[in-house]
């Protein structure tokens, strides 16, 4: 439909016409209004008849027009007049990016000064959820003062069918290029390979469209073009494009490196945000030597003085960047009680390919490089190193199964836990050494006068060793009696005094303490339920919520001054497990953190294969998850961090439907079925106490029995009769497995030991007690006869927990090490026949040092419930900053 001069939109008058495409045509207008110009494009007549496809632009529309970037064209209106659907924008005074590149190659350095803005458009686009989906020259403007503008951002893509639902194997406009002979059409060349499959895409694909463009700017040719659409999609799924440089052109090799590896055929493979890639381009340009430009006849007849000073001014842009580096990574410099302005600088660092954060790191105290601990796709969990001035993260070798990870004060040596120890490995490689016991850790700190302290048992003691290894001594003030968990200690400067948090007990404890290595005083700081940090010259960084927050702190005297100031909304922490929190500040100021809010996971189905069936219920802070006799109901602990606390739900795996169980009992955790499926046990860590009450909530809970401390439940036996529970002993500090005789109300100690013991399950026959025990150091799963002690036999091999019965006793399942879905077989018979074990598939079971009661089976063995981490997850960044403090100190 075209449109006269004259033509009134609205308030909208139609001038002439600019340009037409496959989104509509778009025309010079005049806004009555505010006496402007504006651009209006008309969508087409099949958009604007269509409510669903109206409806889904005028969303996509208002999306984008929240966005305020320079980088982006900004929307100003959206409507329609009759059967005329349109939108207005601001006008544009240049030409496109293609129209530019028709005169040639951009020369390099105009291309990295245009790739810099592309990329930080998508960046603050992707920060709201927004995808492009169609990146291309032609969607890219250049004003006449040399600035870059983003076309139809969030509106480009407008198919009849959405990728991933089966209808087709491409995108609409793919499909239907491809099965037309002699078109070629254009997209197709920028497409990402899932977008050409038409899987589901997110902004990993813009990174990929970015690096076609970037190449395109650089070499002066497309990357992936051929004679056919066809060809041209083969191309981009299995090809890799040509070197970049060319006669009398030469491209530096980390430039090329960097769109490589934005062009990497897998998402996980390329570069995991776009302001990773501006930060790349801005910090590369001068380092990595100068960006070679055309090199023709008359360059090469420069007179010496011009080269002289083409050489002098290199030199001063390596100085300025040193300067700036120096800014960043060196402590900032006080004066008269002040501290000045440190360079203010945020970029995010992505996982490693093929691997997802686990929510613990730590920078190093000089500020120079961030450790972490990322879980590769086998489920491994490894410290792995960044430097702060390089692209690349590497793993370090020895550290599997890695947890908390944290630096010596001179910031060459990392330590660790792992297998139920403390250990410490040089940050570059090198010999491990293990240091001491260690098991269900909670964090640790190595302070300047040569001791590290650490938290255990799951925060239950905070203990000491020398940094060179020993036996570790207990804390005596820090021991829990039965509710308290003191967790996430950290040195202050003076190497003698430390933070804690201590949690559990009174709420109205719960909060930051500071303690001594040789003193039994404590102070109390402030009232909040995240881990703590000083940071030099005088700050205390603690979250709250799920914000990270500062206040002035002076360490000497323990005392803290001025109002508390938020640094960081939406911190992440591990709302389900452990309390975790994902953040780290070094010496010289620079705060790592990685974003996202509390961690919740989502109940995935799964079969024996592997394969994803189904989810159940809305996304949440859930662990536990227990399956009803008939396999019809789900029992689920449930954790709300706003109301910080915890409770059980019971969802209806028919319906979905979900009911609130527990009511007294906050923190309530571990529920058991009763074998007729009609009452539910379960206990609650803030009173110590087991609760009973009916599985549809008709009668009001009661408590079953006490305990000293907070009891989790493990199975109930087939007769009703029986209920096994873990029991902490406070004198060897470690849990056993006792068992109840609700008949009699008694109850008496099954399994005891020097060594954890827990997770027992009854066989269906009641004739074997299948457990988890950590005697050799590492958890393994045993199967002994019950209810007499005769026969005893270890299952599992290379580690073990969670084991789960099948319905008919004949198989065995549990989680391995790494997070596999573990399977053995039980052959009937007067003495234990198991075969060997074999896994089943791969989960995405949190991240976490325990993998305790994570997933449940249906009765006949063939579904599994998984706890999981959900995927959009997986590739949150970590976010490293500066400039956080105020300048002047107090």
């Amino acid at each position: 439909m075209s449109l006269a001069a004259g033509t009134k939109l609205g308030p909208y008058e139609i001038l002439s016409p600019l340009g037409a495409g496959g989104m509509g045509e778009v025309y010079r207008a005049r806004d009555a209004r505010l006496k402007r110009e504006v651009a209006v494009k008309v969508l087409p007549e099949s958009v604007a008849a269509d409510p669903d496809r109206l409806s889904r632009f005028e969303r996509e529309a208002q999306a984008v027009a929240a966005l305020s970037h320079p980088n982006i064209l900004s929307i100003f209106d959206f409507g329609k007049e009759g059967s005329v659907a349109y939108a207005v924008t601001e006008l544009l005074d240049g030409e496109t990016l293609r129209d530019r590149m028709e005169e040639g190659p951009l020369e390099v350095r105009r291309t990295v000064e245009y790739a810099v803005q592309i990329a930080k458009g998508l960046a603050a686009a992707h920060e709201k959820g927004i995808v492009h989906r169609d990146l291309k020259p032609e969607n890219v403007f250049v004003t006449r003062d040399g600035g870059l503008k983003i076309l139809d951002f969030g509106l480009a893509k407008e198919t009849s069918a959405a990728p991933g639902t089966g209808d087709s194997l491409l995108p609409t406009e793919a499909a239907r290029a491809l099965t037309e002979p002699g078109t070629i059409l254009g997209t197709i060349q920028y497409m990402a390979p899932e977008q050409i499959r038409g899987l589901p895409v997110d902004h990993r694909a813009d990174l990929f469209a970015f690096g076609a463009v970037l190449y395109e700017m650089l070499s002066g040719r497309r990357a992936f073009r051929r004679n056919t659409p066809a060809d041209t999609a083969a191309a981009v799924l299995s090809q890799e494009p040509p070197e970049m440089s060319g006669p009398g052109r030469t491209v530096s090799p980390a430039l090329q490196r960097l769109v490589r590896r934005c062009l990497e055929k897998r998402p996980e493979e390329r570069f995991q945000s776009a302001r990773d890639v501006a930060f790349g381009l801005e910090i590369l340009s001068p380092s990595s030597g100068p960006w070679s430009e055309p090199r023709g006849e008359g360059e090469a007849r420069k007179p010496l003085g011009s080269r002289r000073r083409e050489r002098l001014a290199w030199s001063v842009a390596l100085v300025l960047l040193a300067a700036l580096l120096g800014a960043l990574l060196l402590p900032p410099l006080r004066k008269h009680g002040a501290v000045a302005p440190a360079a203010r600088l945020r970029f995010t660092i992505p996982p490693p390919p093929g691997s997802t954060f686990a929510g613990m790191l730590a920078l190093s105290p000089d500020g120079h490089r961030l450790a972490f601990v990322a879980t590769t796709s086998d489920g491994r969990d490894l410290i792995w190193v960044r430097a702060l001035d390089a692209l690349e993260s590497r793993p370090i070798d020895g550290t599997d199964g890695a947890a908390y990870p944290f630096w010596s004060p001179d910031s060459r040596s990392l330590a660790f836990f792992a297998q139920g120890k403390l250990r410490k490995i040089d940050a570059s490689g090198g010999s491990l050494q293990t240091l001491c016991d260690a098991s269900s850790p909670r964090g640790g700190s190595w302070g300047s006068r040569g001791s590290i302290v650490f938290s255990v048992n799951t925060g239950g003691e905070i203990r000491r060793v020398p940094e060179n290894g020993g036996e570790s001594t207990v804390l005596p003030l820090l021991v829990s009696q039965g509710r308290e968990s003191y967790r996430w200690p950290s040195f202050l400067p003076d190497g003698r005094h430390f933070l804690y948090l201590l949690f559990g007990g009174d709420p109205k404890s719960t909060g930051i303490y500071a303690a001594s290595l040789d003193s039994k005083q404590t102070v109390r700081l402030v009232s909040t339920d995240g881990e703590s940090v000083s940071a030099k010259p005088g700050f205390l960084l603690y979250r709250s919520g799920i914000r990270l927050m500062s206040r002035r702190f002076d360490p000497d005297r323990l005392a803290l001054k001025g109002e508390a100031f938020p640094v960081l909304d939406g911190v992440r922490w591990d709302s389900i497990a452990t309390g975790a929190t994902a953040f780290s500040v070094s010496d010289t100021g620079l705060l790592a953190c990685q974003t996202g809010g509390a961690m919740v996971s989502r109940l995935l189905w799964y079969d024996r294969s592997g394969r994803e069936v189904g989810a159940i219920g809305p996304d949440g802070a859930y662990w536990e998850p227990t399956l009803s006799p008939d396999d019809r109901w789900l029992a689920v602990p449930r954790f709300d961090p706003e109301k910080f606390e915890g409770n059980i739900w019971t969802i209806d795996l028919e319906r979905g439907s979900l009911a609130r169980l527990s009511s007294q009992a906050a923190f309530a955790a571990t529920p058991l079925w009763s074998p007729d499926g009609r009452r539910i046990v379960y206990s609650s860590y803030a009173s110590a106490e087991v609760f009973i009450r009916d599985a549809r909530g008709a009668e009001n809970e009661r408590i079953l029995f006490r305990q000293p401390a907070f009891t989790p439940l493990d199975d109930w036996s087939r007769d009703g009769r029986l209920l096994f529970y873990e029991a902490f002993d406070f004198r060897r500090f470690h849990f056993d497995v006792w068992v109840r005789d609700l008949r009699t109300g008694t109850s008496r100690p099954l399994l005891q030991a020097a060594h954890d013991q827990m997770g027992a399950r009854l066989s269906p026959d009641g004739r074997w007690l299948a457990y988890e025990s950590d005697e050799s150091g590492a958890f393994e799963i045993f199967v002994r006869s019950f209810p007499e002690a005769g026969e005893r036999r270890q299952v599992s091999k290379g580690g073990g927990q969670q084991p789960r019965w099948r319905g008919d006793g004949k198989e065995l399942f549990y989680v391995s090490p790494d997070r596999k879905l573990m399977s053995v077989e039980i052959r009937p018979g007067t003495t234990l026949d198991a075969g060997a074990p074999k896994a089943l598939f791969q989960t995405r079971i949190l991240p976490q040092v325990e993998a305790r009661n994570h997933y449940d089976v249906t009765s006949d063995g063939q579904r599994f419930v998984v706890n999981s981490r959900r995927p959009e997850d997986a590739s949150l960044p970590i976010t490293v900053l500066s400039g956080w403090m105020p300048e002047k100190a107090d």
